[in-house]
């Protein structure tokens, strides 16, 4: 069992027991949790599962808000727009769906890279998102447009990690080359 206590952000496990902040309510779950993670705002909190499904949380309530059934394959990463209008989703399946966090609806689905997507994260001014893969490669994406606006193929084995640094400006990924490549932002 694991809990994810009032300042946690990100957890999961088998079977386990979440406890909300500020609900003091708990969940079962019956499936396989891969990541999860709290919205900027401190609002939701986005699950993700093996067998592809998202789930929103109200943080405050404790109730379930919203069911996402887009992928087809397990949820390999979560990420908010910093502010926590949007969620992005990594899936095995090869595919990234943005949603609209409040009305859940899909509001884009983005094909490019060509394998498991195995990580996303927002840059800190809302306006572009990055991607990683088992492709080796790593992409930035216009979260207006939808558009892939750059892809960096430094790496030599797939791209676990991927992180916007406080001001944007640089992109940081690791991966099972076991090196750690530092990127000026290209847009």
């Amino acid at each position: 069992m694991a809990a994810v206590s009032q300042s946690a952000r990100s957890a999961g496990s088998v079977g386990a027991v979440l406890c909300l902040p500020r609900a003091c309510s708990s969940l079962r779950l019956l499936t396989l949790l891969v990541f999860i993670l709290q919205s900027p705002d401190g609002k939701y909190l986005a699950s993700g599962a093996i067998d592809g499904i998202i789930n929103i949380f109200d943080i405050a309530t404790g109730k379930l808000l919203h069911t996402l059934e887009g992928h087809a394959m397990p949820i390999r990463s979560l990420t908010f727009s910093p502010d926590s209008q949007l969620l992005v989703t990594a899936s095995d399946d090869g595919y990234i769906k943005i949603y609209d966090v409040q009305h859940a609806n899909l509001a884009g689905t983005l094909s490019g890279h060509g394998s498991w997507v195995l990580n996303v994260a927002f840059c800190p001014d809302d306006t572009h998102f990055v991607s990683s893969s088992s492709d080796k490669s790593v992409k930035v994406w216009d979260a207006g447009t939808r558009t892939c606006v750059h892809t960096f193929f430094d790496h030599q084995d797939q791209v676990w990690g991927v992180k916007y640094n406080g001001s944007g400006s640089k992109i940081v990924s690791v991966g099972d080359d076991q090196e750690i490549h530092i990127y000026d932002c290209p847009v």
